[in-house]
């Protein structure tokens, strides 16, 4: 793909995040950066609202989803928090996974795809955009209440 191609596509891909968001993410929590290419939004669900960023990284030819849960996970629940984690990653995610930073406490859920050569359409980005919100809707209850006892 040359460079003006993968220029076109990553605007499109942008554009399309874009519309997603703004169609169904919380209306005044929508942030758009068009330099960076970044798109950041709440999206109703329960027990917290999910917040996604979503990233176009044209030199990699990835779209990225990202959503930092909204707590952090104390010190002396590192160990165990890391182990559920690694739990629900290996068992549970086929798309996606959490990372944790132990020294922060910080969690976040990820997920990437590539789009280099590809035909992505707006019905993936969507289904994948709603995957990360309904799964960190999912075991934030279970996470929070580990974090926080």
């Amino acid at each position: 793909m040359t460079q003006a191609e993968m220029n076109v596509v990553t605007s499109r891909l942008f554009s399309i995040g874009k519309e997603i968001f703004e169609k169904d993410a919380i209306k005044d929590s929508i942030i758009i950066n068009n330099e960076r290419l970044m798109v950041d939004g709440d999206f109703t669900a329960e027990p917290f609202k999910v917040h996604v960023k979503l990233s176009i990284y044209a030199e990699n030819g990835l779209l990225t989803l990202f959503s930092v849960l909204p707590f952090d996970v104390p010190q002396n629940k590192g160990t165990e928090f890391a182990r559920l984690l690694c739990e629900l990653n290996y068992n549970d995610l086929y798309a996606g996974n959490y990372d944790y930073n132990i020294e922060r406490g910080k969690v976040v859920f990820r997920m990437a795809i590539p789009f280099r050569n590809s035909i992505i359409s707006k019905d993936l980005i969507e289904e994948s955009i709603m995957y990360c919100v309904t799964t960190v809707s999912k075991y934030n209850d279970r996470l929070f209440k580990l974090a926080s006892n």
